[in-house]
């Protein structure tokens, strides 16, 4: 009854809570590694698979931990609600801002296709007097429309009525 149903922690290698390599770690502190790796607060130091391939460039960029001199580790446990809070609030702004950045593309989208519209509709513009227009309530229902014959192109893009289906 007291044991607790899920994973079992993984033992970890001796070998892995100690620090491997060529550099001289002076102010390692190994009980206290060793006892965050062995509570999984931290990953095992876990040797190189393969030798390390020098580059030799114009710029060479360097290591962010190679610049200093004493490089430390600090466990500070578990994250507060206030903590916890804060990064939610950002996350949605996050979130929020995104959104925003999506509808504004959807926007411009739209407006771009509205104005490759109108450009094309303005080029292919008819002069008034070229097309004759009917109501619908002057024509019967087998009547089609009548168009000028002066522009087919006008006449193709109005195009006729259609009979209404019959079921």
């Amino acid at each position: 009854m007291g044991n607790k149903l899920g994973r079992r922690r993984q033992v970890v290698d001796e070998k892995y809570t100690r620090p491997q390599g060529l550099y001289v770690h002076k102010d390692v502190d190994i009980k206290k590694l060793r006892k965050l790796i062995l509570e999984s607060k931290l990953a095992p130091l876990l040797s190189k698979s393969q030798q390390i391939k020098m580059l030799y460039e114009k710029y060479l960029y360097r290591c962010p931990f190679c610049k200093t001199s004493n490089y430390a580790v600090e466990y500070r446990g578990v994250k507060t609600k206030e903590e916890k809070g804060i990064e939610q609030i950002e996350e949605q702004r996050v979130i929020e801002a995104q959104i925003r950045m999506r509808q504004q593309e959807l926007q411009d989208d739209e407006e771009r296709m509205l104005k490759r519209q109108d450009l094309s509709s303005s080029s292919t513009a008819v002069a008034p007097g070229e097309v004759q227009y009917n109501s619908i309530a002057d024509r019967s229902p087998g009547e089609e429309e009548i168009f000028s014959s002066q522009d087919s192109q006008a006449a193709s893009m109005i195009g006729q009525r259609s009979h209404p289906r019959v079921n």
